[in-house]
């Protein structure tokens, strides 16, 4: 079971990020991220939200398989219970640390509420906000909602465009 979570998880990621930096069919061209949106965007708060949606990927497919389940990362683990998540010292990458929890409504697949709040700790520190909603298409997962970082609100779906547009780019160069 863990091979094919793991296999099923690598392929969404592939495609995600296939879809985000690949133009039209015809052209097959990197697409670059619109610059003024992606230049008015912290850094960090791109990159917190792009380890949380990979983080969250394996997580949201783990826990439709299991009501009861723990995925580990790095370090530490995100404990689901139900629609209960928390995260124990979970380091998706070794350098970011999440603890916190979040109520995660997977009752109402395909579009499942997400809120709570989150304590970033290691490379960046920072308390991190949820509300937003996950749509599961498939093996896709797109959001919208917002994520507040230390009182700053933001669009959660442009800072997961710009951080896969970031990931796509340093794949290629």
């Amino acid at each position: 079971m863990a091979k094919w979570l793991n296999t099923t998880t690598t392929l969404a990621l592939c495609a995600a990020c296939v879809m985000t930096a690949c133009g039209d069919g015809e052209k097959s061209t990197l697409m670059a991220p619109d610059q003024e949106a992606a230049a008015q965007l912290p850094p960090e708060a791109v990159q917190v939200a792009g380890l949380l949606v990979a983080s969250f990927q394996t997580a949201f497919i783990a826990s439709l398989i299991a009501d009861t389940t723990s995925v580990p990362g790095v370090s530490g683990s995100v404990e689901i219970m139900g629609n209960d998540w928390v995260l124990q010292d979970f380091s998706p990458d070794g350098t970011i640390v999440l603890n916190g929890a979040l109520l995660v409504g997977k009752e109402q697949f395909p579009m499942i509420p997400v809120s709570g709040t989150i304590e970033v700790t290691g490379a960046q520190e920072s308390t991190i906000m949820l509300d937003m909603v996950v749509r599961v298409d498939g093996t896709e997962l797109s959001t919208t909602g917002k994520l507040t970082i230390d009182g700053v609100e933001f669009d959660i779906a442009a800072l997961v465009t710009a951080a896969a547009a970031i990931a796509a780019a340093a794949e290629v160069g």
